[in-house]
């Protein structure tokens, strides 16, 4: 009698236990936000790497580097050459004297193909960033809000 009371008790909660991933896979499956909020976790770590080497490379003046730190498929790099670049850089008297990344959010998958079909997701980076102009000497402290493209496996900067 206590054996078969344990194995009904044994199948109840196996049968709980695989009803409540069921219902988790469903909504994993149908439902952005929560699927978001996981795949966040996984990716967040990957786009603060990208948006650090991006930053070093701009505060290190390392204009190739930064270049490359560019999303191939951004209108930018669509429209502008590495030289372009380089000659922008150069003549360019504002220089990043910090950052501090106040937040990443909003990954979502490409829903436009057509327009980008390189681009596998993006993400939001909210940045702090403190400037100073070459010409006065003054700084200056900004927010922005950097959108940033997985292509190819890899995130850039939008």
């Amino acid at each position: 009698m206590k054996y078969k009371s344990f194995v009904s008790k044994s199948h109840t909660l196996g049968a709980s236990v695989g009803i409540a991933l069921c219902v988790l896979a469903a909504a994993l499956l149908f439902f952005d936000k929560p699927r978001g909020l996981i795949e966040m976790v996984f990716e967040r770590p990957r786009i603060e790497q990208a948006l650090r080497d991006y930053f070093a490379a701009e505060m290190g003046r390392d204009y190739d580097r930064v270049y490359r730190s560019l999303a191939p498929s951004s209108d930018y790099r669509k429209t502008h050459s590495r030289e372009d670049f380089m000659a922008d850089m150069r003549s360019n008297p504002v220089r990043i004297v910090k950052y501090t990344v106040v937040g990443i959010y909003g990954l979502r998958p490409n829903r436009d193909r057509a327009a980008y079909p390189a681009v596998e997701r993006f993400a939001q980076a909210e940045v702090d960033v403190e400037l100073r102009y070459g010409d006065s000497k003054e700084n200056t402290l900004c927010n922005y809000c950097f959108t940033f493209l997985k292509e190819g496996g890899t995130w850039f900067k939008g």
